[in-house]
């Protein structure tokens, strides 16, 4: 049988069709895995700092390449004493040196604070770490709020702990907020938001029906105040794709105009005493992909108190 040169160049261009239909000349897909570990509430009590340690082993067996620490890293500065934080704080910093094999980036909780309850605490506010300096200079931070980005994904970490009157509510506040739009403008990477209280969680919800006023009510320290700012920017800036919480020490998932809102349980539970109702303590694992789709779940770690 004799071919033309027309039919071998015809019957090679018709066998490269599969390989590209197939991708085989497109980049390979790049994953970043992520343990969002929140509300440790660490303490010499409750064998809190040896199931810290554990829960830290359990997530490096699934081999992230950073932690997302969520807030209410030990269990109280708010109201407690000097010496009291300062142990609990070393707790932390000894546990996290030794059983944690990748980077921490913390996100500040509303127990992280240092003497805003200022009877409890026997502290005025002229402490040199008194409120959130503690936490700043801890982990070497200009401020409790920042960005950086790994590999395909940009990182953005909100402090919305706001002192009020009666203790605090959940508020980012237009100065962060302002800088958030800067920040968010930057980039086109996907973006992974961190924030302590909800953006945006039906856990609020939970137990907020008032019976005798006939409505719902869901209180400013359980989720932000200015969230229909924030969701407003995060709609503006479509790479958002994921805001990550803790504070409730409950799990769900809200997939609202364009962003997953991840509440992520607790690693301690109900504070080291078990589940928290049905959330039993554990940690949430995000694989990033490099295309801005991602995959996460939810895993109990196997706490029991004892």
């Amino acid at each position: 049988m004799n071919l033309s040169r027309r039919d071998v160049l015809a019957a090679g261009a018709a066998s490269l069709l599969p390989l590209k239909a197939l991708g085989a000349l497109e980049p390979p897909q790049k994953t970043l895995r992520v343990a969002h570990m929140t509300d440790f509430h660490v303490q010499p009590e409750l064998h809190a700092a040896e199931g810290m340690a554990k829960a830290l082993e359990h997530a490096m067996g699934r081999k992230p390449g950073l932690i997302l620490a969520g807030g209410d890293l030990i269990m109280d500065g708010f109201a407690q004493t000097e010496a009291r934080t300062k142990l609990q704080w070393e707790l932390f910093t000894k546990i996290s040196r030794d059983h944690a094999g990748v980077s921490i980036h913390p996100a500040m909780g509303n127990h992280d604070v240092w003497g805003w309850n200022k009877k409890d605490s026997h502290t005025d506010g002229s402490e040199r770490l008194w409120a959130k300096k503690w936490f700043t200079d801890l982990f070497h931070l200009e401020r409790t709020y920042y960005s950086f980005d790994k590999g395909a994904w940009h990182f953005v970490v909100l402090d919305d702990i706001a002192l009020t009157p009666d203790g605090y509510n959940g508020m980012v506040g237009p100065e962060q907020r302002e800088w958030l739009a800067d920040d968010l403008a930057k980039t086109k990477k996907p973006t992974v938001v961190l924030s302590h209280i909800p953006i945006l969680s039906v856990t609020g919800l939970a137990g907020g029906y008032d019976q005798a006023k006939g409505e719902w009510n869901v209180g400013g320290s359980t989720m932000a105040k200015d969230s229909n700012e924030l969701r407003a920017l995060f709609f503006k800036n479509k790479h958002v794709k994921i805001a990550l919480s803790g504070h409730t020490h409950v799990l769900d998932r809200v997939d609202f105009d364009g962003v997953s809102y991840l509440c992520g349980g607790a690693v301690c539970g109900a504070w080291w005493k078990g589940n928290n109702g049905n959330t039993k303590p554990g940690y949430r694992l995000l694989d990033l992909h490099s295309d801005g789709s991602f995959d996460e779940r939810y895993v109990p770690w196997g706490w029991k108190p004892a």
